[in-house]
């Protein structure tokens, strides 16, 4: 079996910086063993992504001025 790592990017900016944050099917998303928050939390990258990392991924830049966010759908094939 092949295992691929996936990088989803968020590509925000505003002043101040806005913080970014990741759900995946409404859950928040944490770092661990297999999940890492890059640059800021703009990039989540799933090392050897699995059938069970496919979902709905959100990530919501928010600062002073305001909320946005965008919808990334993962799809995982296995055997």
């Amino acid at each position: 079996m092949i295992r691929r790592s996936v990088k989803l990017q968020c590509d925000v900016s505003g002043v101040p910086s806005p913080e970014v944050t990741w759900t995946k099917d409404e859950i928040d998303v944490t770092e661990g063993r297999r999940v890492r928050l890059l640059e800021g939390g703009r990039v989540l990258h799933v090392v050897e992504a699995l059938v069970e990392d496919a979902g709905a991924y959100v990530c919501t830049a928010q600062n002073v001025a305001g909320v946005d966010r965008r919808q990334f759908k993962l799809q995982v094939l296995g055997t």
